[in-house]
């Protein structure tokens, strides 16, 4: 399936098929795919909890406002990120020579210290890239998925155990659907959306 495809095929599924198990290894070839996504200075922000056992998505649920489809899932993975990704740099660019990592460590620190909104703003962005990375390697492998802003953060982190300095970026469903979702509401046209040059500048294609 290639991108294109993937991107129409895509769509937030909210009725799962409860029986279905995931593999462990169809997991691995989903999330390793996901983690070719873009960070700032290769920081890879994020961490992941893949959470596929029954008693635990239930428990997910209830912090997720008993959302069904949470339940029903055949894993549900907590897209966590860290807001002090930029303290460890240097592991991030071990390709390198010594004195280019820490070069490189130096700049990002400097960059990142003091400043705790964009610490949390790039961790934040970190982890919805991945987020969707993730849900188009889904589609590629047969899976369904559902992205989940809808949860109390406190309460997921302490079902994941996440550390308290962390953040609960989304959780992702993944499943096979159980029907076809609603055809796709309304989008905004292309030439209002996409402008040339500038804000105020004539839409693309207009």
């Amino acid at each position: 399936m290639d991108v294109r495809a993937a991107l129409f095929r895509r769509r937030s599924i909210k009725a799962f098929d409860p029986d279905h198990e995931i593999g462990e290894a169809v997991l691995r070839e989903i999330m390793a795919l996901a983690l070719l996504a873009p960070s700032s200075y290769n920081l890879q922000h994020w961490r992941f909890v893949a959470v596929t056992d029954r008693g635990q998505k239930q428990r997910l649920k209830e912090a997720a406002w008993g959302q069904e489809h949470v339940g029903q899932a055949s894993a549900v993975i907590v897209v966590c990120a860290d807001p002090r990704a930029h303290l460890q740099a240097e592991r991030c660019w071990s390709a390198s020579s010594p004195e280019t990592r820490a070069r490189l460590a130096a700049r990002i620190r400097n960059l990142y210290d003091g400043d705790e909104r964009l610490q949390r703003d790039e961790a934040v962005r970190s982890g919805a890239l991945v987020s969707m990375a993730l849900m188009l390697a889904a589609t590629e492998a047969g899976y369904d998925s559902c992205p989940l802003i809808g949860f109390e953060p406190g309460r997921v982190a302490q079902v994941v155990e996440m550390p308290g300095d962390w953040i609960a970026v989304m959780l992702v469903a993944l499943g096979k659907r159980t029907r076809e979702p609603a055809p796709k509401p309304y989008q905004i046209p292309l030439e209002e959306v996409v402008k040339l040059q500038s804000f105020k500048g004539r839409g693309l294609g207009a």
